[in-house]
């Protein structure tokens, strides 16, 4: 069975904790995989209650889904343990005995870097310092040398690839966007790390040949809360404060509000064609004008009507993804599917 594939295709911040999430109870995944460090959240609303998440996988929302954290996260024990207890969800979790601890230790040296705090607007996590470490071949903590995490640790590369030959269904939920990407993205205003769908299935433990869908998901509009280029970006206090209240555009990790620029077509096509994206999962359309969802997307009107005529082009790159997904709310449910 294939491994379908959450990707973002902005500046982050998309929605894909929500997207996950839906997908994980509409298809009842066995296995839900995250990747990547706690500089990056997810916020998902489930069952009246609002989830933010640095480290567990969204699909914790199935309760049949076991989750896992690939060798290629980075965590913070302290905020992992406040998670499991938020989520009830530790007797299903499984972690890569080679996913990194970020330790006091990374987040000082990080926060005491004035160039990554105030020019590159780190959000002062320590995840740039442990991978630079671990690049390096410096010491490091791993998981499996953190007592407190020590019932939770597998060899996760064998334990996927044997549920795979046996036909087990997975979702691996990437993080950030392609404008933050180390290797493809706006440098030097990048993260550590690739945010693409190869780098995600190499840290998962997983070889290419298992890709399924891909599902890259944007908003009508890009955001991003620190430096770094934003389209024509969006000056007018009042307008701000509609997307920064009804859009809820406050970073989930850093708490500050995110600057709000328009749709860019160009990263859109590269997120596309760099990820092999085979849908596309769009959140906020609820922000446009003329996006009624009462009467389906043939009613839209206005700003929404023109939106979806720029997905059409976005739609024409190859491998020519098709909008699977538009999310217009923050409830699990407030999705309609095409």
């Amino acid at each position: 069975m294939p491994v379908d594939i959450v990707v973002g295709g902005q500046a982050g911040d998309e929605g894909k904790g929500k997207i996950s999430a839906y997908l994980a109870v509409k298809n009842k995944y066995d296995y839900s995989i995250r990747v990547g460090g706690p500089n990056a959240g997810h916020t998902i609303f489930f069952k009246d209650k609002i989830y933010t998440l640095k480290t567990m996988p969204g699909g914790f929302v199935n309760p049949g889904t076991k989750l896992v954290l690939g060798a290629g996260t980075y965590i913070i024990t302290d905020w992992l343990e406040k998670e499991i207890a938020l989520t009830k969800a530790g007797h299903r979790l499984i972690i890569d005995p080679h996913a990194v601890i970020i330790e006091p230790r990374h987040t000082a040296a990080e926060r005491a870097d004035a160039r990554m705090m105030d020019k590159i607007g780190s959000v002062g996590t320590g995840l740039g310092a442990a991978l630079r470490d671990r690049v390096d071949r410096k010491a490091l903590r791993f998981a499996k040398d953190e007592p407190r995490l020590k019932q939770y640790v597998k060899d996760v590369p064998e334990l996927l690839n044997k549920a795979l030959a046996k036909g087990s269904k997975m979702l691996l939920e990437g993080t950030q966007g392609m404008k933050l990407s180390n290797l493809h993205g706006e440098y030097p205003y990048v993260t550590s790390r690739d945010t693409t769908a190869s780098t995600f299935m190499g840290e998962a433990g997983l070889g290419p040949k298992y890709a399924g869908e891909v599902y890259a998901v944007f908003k009508p509009y890009v955001t991003r809360v620190g430096p770094g280029l934003v389209a024509r970006e969006m000056k007018d206090k009042v307008k701000l404060n509609k997307y920064h209240t009804a859009g809820r555009e406050v970073g989930s990790v850093s708490g500050r509000l995110r600057r709000v620029g328009e749709f860019e077509m160009d990263v859109a096509l590269q997120t596309v064609r760099i990820n092999s994206a085979t849908r596309l999962a769009i959140t906020h359309i609820d922000m446009l004008e003329g996006a009624d969802i009462s009467r389906g997307v043939k009613s839209f009107t206005g700003e929404a009507k023109k939106f979806m005529g720029t997905l059409a082009k976005v739609c024409a790159a190859y491998p020519n993804p098709k909008v699977a997904l538009i999310s217009y709310g923050p409830g699990l449910n407030e999705v309609l599917e095409l």
